[in-house]
């Protein structure tokens, strides 16, 4: 896979009003995308992220791995547009929303479909040692 570098911004809005400056994502896997993505945690209860433009309108979610350093860990990374992500928190009759600017899944949270596409996570990068 050829990794790619992904800027990422998110403008302030209703959604996130301090909004999220453009941050540099290199894209390690294929991308999941749809148009929303269940997350079930194991007490029960779901989070359902749908992205959102700064407009407000739905777009894609976009699932990937991706790491902030060549020797750090990969991380499972769900972004929305420009105008972030919508959670959607139910949990027994109650229901919560709340705006992200992005989330980082566990492993295990990892639903199964987007795992069929993006892949485990990619070792991290191996520099060589430099003998001064």
């Amino acid at each position: 896979m050829l990794k790619y570098l992904l800027s990422y911004e998110v403008t302030p809005c209703e959604n996130l009003p301090a909004g999220l400056p453009p941050q540099p994502l290199v894209v390690l896997s294929p991308v999941w995308r749809r148009p929303a993505l269940t997350i079930e945690y194991q007490d029960g209860g779901t989070e359902t992220l749908e992205g959102r433009t700064a407009g407000g309108e739905t777009c894609d979610v976009r699932v990937f791995w991706t790491r902030a350093n060549p020797q750090g860990p990969a991380v499972c990374l769900a972004i929305g547009g420009d105008g972030g992500l919508i959670a959607i928190f139910r949990e027994g009759g109650r229901e919560t929303t709340r705006g992200r600017a992005f989330l980082a899944l566990a492993g295990s949270l990892i639903p199964g479909d987007v795992l069929a596409l993006i892949g485990p996570p990619p070792p991290a990068e191996m520099t060589p040692l430099l003998l001064v």
